[in-house]
């Protein structure tokens, strides 16, 4: 069997998404299934896997990470199936559903993508893991967000960090994401990112920025737009009416199509 499939990116974080399944098609996607379709040596080679259907009114993503496990939410994830819907339909706002909560999205002719994004919601408020203070914010997904004041030093040393923190017993058994941000200038953060399921740091995580992004407004009384930079790429976040209404936006593209032998 035949299935049609995108590979798509934003901001270096990359999909195989396979859109308008049907129930018996998606049978054949388990988890063993995604997890060597994503596998960084085979000829897919992608961070995640998500699966997209038409339930007539809305759509419906499901998100797996590269080791075929199920989670939560993708905002970059959620990113790429507008463009293909956009490609799809020759429309520019659909509203997209993961894990039961609705997204109102929009796409300008630049291909700028504008979701609208509830507010992150505080789980747990400074929790000392290793040597850092962060805070459990879940924003989609669930991340511990730092506001790291030591200088980053090279990648290896900050991925050990990391690492340690994702697999600290404090976040036993499902783990955490874990972010990285440091305020650059009123306005301006950059955030690392490093995540369960893929066990890497990313070149961008949207829902990890997204929240970052939240816990600099929040403890700096920041309310005008703010501008993430990424090692991938820059987004920006948007908060209105005290928090109630929420928009991130960024870029992605549709790298190409094909279809996956089942």
């Amino acid at each position: 069997m035949k299935i049609p499939f995108y590979k798509c990116n934003s901001k270096g974080n990359d999909f195989i998404i396979v859109p308008f399944l049907n129930n018996y098609e998606s049978c054949f996607f388990t988890e063993k299934k995604i997890r060597e379709i994503c596998n960084y040596n085979s000829k897919y080679s992608t961070d995640g896997f998500i699966t997209l259907r038409n339930n007539g009114h809305n759509f419906k993503m499901d998100y797996y990470n590269n080791d075929g496990t199920w989670e939560t939410f993708c905002l970059n994830g959620l990113i790429c199936c507008v463009l293909i819907l956009e490609k799809k339909f020759n429309k520019n706002n659909f509203i997209i559903v993961s894990n039961k909560t609705k997204y109102n999205t929009q796409i300008d002719g630049s291909y700028n993508v504008k979701v609208q994004v509830k507010k992150p919601v505080y789980k747990k408020k400074n929790i000392h893991v290793e040597h850092v203070v962060g805070d459990y914010l879940d924003s989609g997904a669930k991340h511990l967000v730092v506001n790291y004041l030591d200088a980053w030093g090279d990648n290896i040393k900050l991925k050990s960090e990391m690492k340690k923190i994702r697999e600290n017993k404090l976040f036993y058994p499902s783990g955490i994401n874990v972010n990285f941000y440091k305020i650059l200038e009123p306005g301006l953060i950059q955030v690392k990112t490093y995540e369960k399921g893929i066990e890497e740091m990313m070149d961008s995580c949207a829902s990890g920025s997204f929240a970052s992004a939240y816990d600099y407004s929040m403890k700096n009384g920041y309310f005008d737009k703010i501008k993430i930079i990424n090692d991938g790429g820059n987004s920006e976040v948007v908060f209105e009416n005290n928090y109630k209404e929420n928009f991130f936006l960024s870029k992605g593209e549709i790298e190409y199509n094909g279809e996956l032998e089942i």
